[in-house]
């Protein structure tokens, strides 16, 4: 799905154009604006990949905002519309390497023929572009062990600045200042595929690194790091040399550049889903931090993820500053079993759990009561160890999930065997095995539950904002998703477009005020987010047959 932006201060173009392409069915994530500034306040939240704009409009011109939108979206292509034909114009655009420059007398079918052209671009450049192979050339630019090794410390709350200045740091230079703030965030890989070996789980995290870096602007530095085999962690500053984000007093403007980066995660994640075949979520810290408070902000990033797999989305991108109790959680510690073979298929089991993979947990906890069996006789308190490591695993999965006192009584905890140097094995793995199973079922249910809470959160946040801006990029913020997948989830999980769902939303509404309300028809129009009450009323007679005028005066007639 591509996102174009149309920008023209005159209405009636802007919304004329967006239902236009309303109509047709290219996949596109259509957003207006209505000025420039209003333009350009959506382009450093949200990925860019066509602006359509006019050239003279108050303030600021069409040119001016093309180099704005290319600063943050540099492949971002370019049609500028204009009512004249300057040759002026026409040279500066050709100079800024837009694609069209078109006259507004030509009509919409020349408008059309250069989006079409456009998206043909798009899909060559999708086909040929093979993003995995020119970030695997990168591979052994990676990152110096010395600079791994400073990050993993900072992580685990080391002085950022003492370690900075420690006289064996005399390696490669830092691309951000560890004594001034800067921003953090982290991602993970969904989920792996079965059988991925560590070496190819490594390439593809290098491999998401080089994405980030090939989407970052050169006024923004940052720092990696690959911690623990699992989480990659980001350090973002803008560079000092740059004001794009800086504010009236002088000051780093921290959340305009959060809202930028959770914007350009976008590409990052699709990049990741097309190229490298995964999924990845991210998770945004909550705002500048100092050294001193990076492991506690890395404690918080961590408990969100923990939260993410079981109840969150793939592909989300939460801002831990915004984030509701859904991702709160804190993290629940225990010590590693002795025993590496053990140690890994405990980590198989809870992930089966997480999963509501019935089964497999119930397969693998007979496997490891089996285990415990054999291991038990030659060394009882390993064995009792290893036990309740494995109960620890059911309680932490129980733990993590939000069940009844109903289903809490099913489960009866308090029944499980006490172990004992005479363990009767056959009983307990029964009762580990209904423990699985009842586990397994309560995840899909709340899964299942889960799904369906977000739409209900989108269809809330739709109705509640029917005025507003509801662009899937705005939507997908409010429910933590990437847009592009908030489209595709949303359809498969409803049948419809979640388009569709809008368009009979503001039907509903229009209706309902033509028949119950004393508004004129341009009102309701603005109430509903129309601009222009020419297009309300196109809007409304193709989703009803007829004009707003028409409907209420056969709605009174009705009502006599």
């Amino acid at each position: 799905m591509f996102r174009l932006l149309i920008v023209d201060d005159e209405p009636a173009i802007v919304d004329g154009l967006q239902q236009h392409f309303q109509e047709e069915e290219w996949e596109l994530d259509l957003c207006k604006a209505y000025s420039a500034d209003e333009a350009l306040e959506i382009a450093k939240r949200t990925k860019i990949d066509l602006l359509i704009s006019d050239i003279r409009m108050p303030g600021k011109s069409g040119l001016q905002l093309v180099d704005d939108v290319l600063f943050y979206w540099p492949s971002c292509r370019v049609i500028l519309l204009t009512g004249h034909s300057e040759f002026d114009y026409a040279y500066k655009a050709i100079q800024k390497n837009v694609d069209s420059y078109i006259l507004k007398m030509e009509g919409i079918d020349v408008i059309h023929k250069a989006v079409s052209a456009v998206l043909g671009k798009f899909e060559e450049e999708r086909r040929n572009l093979n993003m995995l192979k020119r970030a695997s050339l990168k591979l052994t630019v990676a990152e110096p062990l010395l600079k791994k090794e400073l990050f993993e410390a900072l992580l685990i709350g080391d002085n950022a600045a003492n370690a900075g200045r420690s006289e064996w740091y005399d390696g490669p230079s830092l691309l951000i200042d560890l004594g001034k703030p800067f921003i953090m965030f982290s991602g993970m890989v969904d989920h792996w595929q079965e059988k991925m070996t560590y070496m190819k789980k490594m390439e593809i995290y290098y491999s998401v690194q080089n994405l980030f870096a090939e989407h970052l602007p050169l006024q923004i530095k940052a720092e990696t790091v690959i911690h623990d085999r699992s989480v990659l962690c980001w350090f973002v500053q803008p560079d000092t040399a740059s004001t794009r984000f800086t504010e009236e007093t002088g000051g780093t403007d921290w959340q305009a550049l959060v809202y930028y980066l959770k914007g350009m995660l976008e590409p990052v994640q699709n990049s990741c889903r097309n190229e490298l075949g995964v999924s990845i979520s991210f998770v945004v810290g909550r705002g500048a931090v100092k050294g001193n408070e990076i492991g506690k902000e890395f404690d918080l990033i961590k408990a969100v993820f923990k939260q993410r797999a079981v109840f969150g989305p793939e592909m989300a991108v939460i801002d831990l500053d915004k984030s509701d109790e859904w991702f709160k959680g804190e993290t629940r510690k225990y010590a590693a079993p002795p025993a590496v073979e053990f140690n890994k298929k405990l980590h198989a089991l809870e992930k089966f759990l997480d999963e509501g993979n019935e089964k497999e947990a119930a397969g693998l906890t007979a496997d490891l009561v089996s285990v415990l069996k054999n291991e038990t006789n030659p060394n009882y308190v390993m064995g009792k160890e290893r036990y309740y490591m494995l109960l620890l695993v059911y309680l932490s999965a129980l733990n993590s999930m939000d069940f009844s006192d109903k289903s809490l009584h099913e489960i009866r905890i308090a029944s499980i065997s006490v172990f004992e140097s005479q363990a009767e094995w056959g009983t307990i793995e029964e009762q580990l095995i209904r423990l699985c199973e009842l586990i397994c079922q309560m995840k899909k249910e709340q899964i299942e539950n889960s799904e369906h809470r977000i739409v209900e959160r989108v269809h809330r946040f739709v109705n509640e904002n029917l005025g507003n801006d509801l662009s899937l990029a705005r939507i997908a913020e409010v429910v933590y998703f990437n847009p592009s997948y908030l489209s595709r989830f949303y359809k498969q999980l409803t049948g419809r477009n979640l388009s569709d769902y809008i368009n009979e939303a503001r039907k509903n509404a229009a209706m309902d005020m033509l028949m119950h309300t004393q508004l004129k028809v341009n009102e309701i129009a603005l109430k509903l987010g129309f601009e222009s009450p020419s297009y309300f009323t196109s809007f409304f007679r193709k989703m009803t047959g007829s004009s707003p005028q028409e409907f209420r005066e056969t709605a009174v007639r009705r009502g006599k």
